[in-house]
């Protein structure tokens, strides 16, 4: 019995040449959803040196500590793999499945990295954010890593894999769409807050994750 899908797949698809289920819009629901988070955080480079600043060094409240230490499980490859581990656990029919879902996951969080082996920015943690602007936190360009994590700020991987997990949930358990949206939103947040990331490091990952994530899945049926 097929599962209802999140509403990227088609209601009422028709078949592609291998009778497999259309993406509703096709391309466009593709394509345009990652080139809207791109425009975004082109955008937000205006924003990043204030929230950066505003967010580092901040005392949190002890409750607001952990529930980012929490969100953060979501884009964290140790959390990542007990959420798979629960569903191979606690839904068998849905076992088949879990190759593909680990292939989601990690294409979206290997081409974040991908990316940061070729575009070197120095995370906010790193940067002496009231002396440089926005553009200057951006260095070498194909450091291919020899700058370490430090300089490894663009795009955000955790964020990436968030929205490429959360994505493959709902896919599998439609019901959850807005909670797994919720879990990938705070791992961006967390990310910012954290000084780990900027806004538009977030935005970037969260479209590599989609971009990715979307590709494959729109290549396949997630179904019982």
């Amino acid at each position: 019995m097929a599962v209802q899908t999140i509403p990227i797949v088609a209601q009422h698809a028709s078949s592609d040449d291998g009778g497999r289920p259309q993406i509703a819009g096709g391309w466009r629901m593709w394509l345009l959803p990652a080139v809207s988070l791109i425009v975004l955080a082109g955008a937000a480079l205006a924003i990043d040196m204030p929230v950066a600043q505003w967010a580092h060094g901040r005392n949190y409240p002890r409750l607001v500590r952990e529930l980012m230490s929490l969100a953060e499980a979501f884009g964290h490859g140790v959390g990542v793999t007990l959420a798979l581990v629960t569903v191979y656990t606690l839904d068998p029919l849905r076992r088949r499945l879990l190759p593909r879902t680990v292939l989601v996951v990690l294409a979206g969080g290997c081409g974040a990295n991908l990316l940061k082996l070729l575009i070197s920015r120095s995370r906010p943690s790193a940067t002496e954010l009231a002396s440089v602007e926005g553009w200057q936190t951006f260095a070498a360009w194909l450091p291919f890593g020899r700058n370490g994590s430090a300089w490894q700020s663009f795009p955000s991987a955790h964020t990436a894999t968030a929205v490429a997990l959360a994505l493959t949930l709902a896919m599998l358990y439609p019901r959850g769409k807005l909670l797994f949206a919720v879990f990938a939103l705070a791992v961006g947040v967390q990310r910012v807050l954290g000084s780990a990331h900027y806004p538009s490091d977030v935005l970037a990952g969260a479209a590599v994750g989609w971009f990715c994530a979307v590709g494959i899945l729109r290549r396949g049926k997630m179904r019982n």
